[in-house]
């Protein structure tokens, strides 16, 4: 006959009273029928659960790889979008008919007189002079040159310098005004060809003082700073590349250096 009673006897070592605990038979089968019954469920959940948040969490590096590459594709589009446009732009202001070989060679070969002040000067791209080594303007830097890694981020291709509006912005080399007009981004922009695929550029002006095919010396004040544009504050945005390729202005100005204040 089997027992519907389980005492269990805790005798100390100490030889003080014991302690003693009954209880049901049925109790203990349904305690050790419980706890079979959650280890099952445990392991069943396991079986079910961890191939499905294995695949879960493939399919969700997929995902982030497959965006990161859509990102990336979209972040070299409008890199490239960018270059077109510039290249569409100087193509335009040189002329349809020349080249901006072809366009250097007669620049070499000509003098020319600037409209600015009426001065007579005379343009070489092989000069000195034609090298940007004299700062646009005198100010704070608030945002240097960053080509990100960062995929999911915008580049910015030159530096902002926080000026006064109004503040006189100089040409940081001797060059042919290429461009003088607005543009979406930066404004009241001016571009300045230099010889020998150098290009600076001037944004968010308040006005533009010079018009295209002007020359210009390095010194000679060409616009006054400005807020034009997608602008938050009044600065001047300054860029120089070589070619298709933006080169960071603090490499030719680290005087700016000293008035870096900006940040990532």
């Amino acid at each position: 006959m089997k027992p519907n009673k389980y005492t269990v006897l805790l005798i100390p070592d100490n030889e003080s009273e014991g302690k003693s605990f009954s209880f049901r038979r049925s109790w203990l089968l349904l305690s050790v029928f419980t706890i079979i019954s959650i280890f099952t469920i445990i392991l069943f959940a396991g079986y079910l659960l961890i191939p499905k948040s294995i695949e879960y969490q493939k399919m969700k590096e997929d995902y982030n790889t497959l965006a990161a590459e859509r990102l990336k594709v979209m972040e070299l589009s409008h890199d490239l979008q960018r270059l077109q446009q510039m290249d569409e732009l100087l193509r335009k202001n040189l002329g349809s008919d020349n080249d901006l070989y072809s366009f250097t060679d007669d620049l070499d070969s000509i003098s020319g007189v600037s409209s600015i002040n009426n001065r007579s000067s005379e343009y070489s791209t092989n000069q000195i002079s034609n090298i940007p080594t004299k700062a646009p303007i005198d100010g704070y830097i608030t945002q240097r040159m960053i080509i990100r890694p960062h995929i999911w981020k915008s580049n910015h291709y030159g530096i902002d310098i926080s000026v006064k509006e109004g503040d006189p912005v100089v040409a940081s080399a001797s060059g042919v005004v290429i461009f003088s007009g607005w543009s979406t981004d930066l404004g009241n922009m001016l571009i300045i060809y230099h010889g020998n695929d150098y290009f600076t550029f001037y944004g968010h002006n308040q006005v533009n003082l010079v018009e295209k095919r002007d020359i210009v010396k390095r010194g000679d004040v060409i616009s006054l700073a400005g807020n034009t544009g997608i602008s938050s504050g009044p600065h001047l945005h300054f860029e120089v590349w070589e070619g298709s390729n933006p080169l960071d202005p603090l490499e030719f100005f680290p005087e700016y250096n000293e008035k870096n204040l900006s940040v990532e």
